[in-house]
């Protein structure tokens, strides 16, 4: 928790100041929707009972283990935030509730047919299940904090450039395992294997820079489409599938001006 407070205090610091010092005039205020998609590159982490590829084997024409490989885990999510401009509407600052989803999952390719997970073990035996693909979605709500500044001699024209600073934090509501068997008879192990896999942590945060594009005029409706990268995990082991080095990704959104 002692990060989360450190991370906090910086966010803190970085935003208050741009407020307390905006000019007092009367403000844009604008309320919307957004839809937006990462995907966070990084190394698989492999569950203990899963045989790596130092045990493949080739059986039937396939070959039997895991592929060692580089992992991606993705992040979708959408949301309602709300924004208000200062300094002569250029500088905006917008909040608001996210609901997002990030899911990675261990699986073959078009080498390998299934690998060997090992269900049970005491002294004397192991029993393996074949499986072709663990998946696991996590189902988050966050709340962003965002900091636009648009680009000053093209503040009033249809077409504007902006930059941005972000930051979501997400709070754990729902996790969901799912386990692709290779023999259909072992479905009913599903259960027994879901709990056998580790649960992520309860809050995770990420941040991210950003460039894109408002389309719209100052007293109209507003279109903007974003791309950002890098996009930085707090915790670069938000998954227990994935250990995550950076991330890019984009943001859709429609706002409309509650007053001018």
């Amino acid at each position: 928790m002692e990060k989360w407070k450190k991370t906090a205090i910086i966010w803190g610091l970085i935003f208050l100041p741009l407020l307390l010092n905006a000019q007092e005039r009367k403000k844009i205020h604008r309320i919307g929707i957004e839809f937006g998609g990462n995907g966070f590159f990084g190394e698989t982490i492999i569950p203990e009972q899963v045989r790596e590829s130092v045990s493949l084997y080739e059986y039937d024409d396939f070959y039997c283990g895991f592929p060692v490989a580089n992992q991606t885990l993705e992040n979708y999510y959408t949301g309602i935030k709300y924004e208000t401009y200062f300094w002569e509407d250029r500088l905006g600052f917008s909040t608001g509730l996210r609901l997002s989803q990030l899911s990675s999952e261990i699986n073959t390719n078009w080498r390998y047919r299934y690998f060997l997970y090992r269900f049970r073990q005491d002294e004397t035996s192991a029993d393996y299940l074949t499986i072709q693909k663990i998946a696991q979605n996590n189902y988050y709500v966050g709340i962003p904090l965002e900091l636009r500044v648009l680009v000053k001699q093209r503040t009033y024209s249809f077409f504007n450039p902006y930059f941005k600073l972000g930051a979501a934090f997400n709070y754990l509501v729902s996790t969901n395992n799912t386990i692709t068997f290779n023999d259909p008879a072992m479905i009913r192990y599903d259960m027994e294997v879901s709990d056998q896999i580790k649960t992520p942590k309860s809050f995770y945060a990420w941040i991210y820079p950003v460039f894109g594009f408002r389309l719209g005029k100052l007293e109209k409706t507003w279109f903007n489409i974003e791309a950002n990268f890098p996009g930085f995990l707090i915790d670069d082991k938000v998954h227990p599938f994935t250990r995550t080095d950076v991330g890019l990704g984009f943001q859709l959104s429609v706002q409309i001006p509650l007053s001018k």
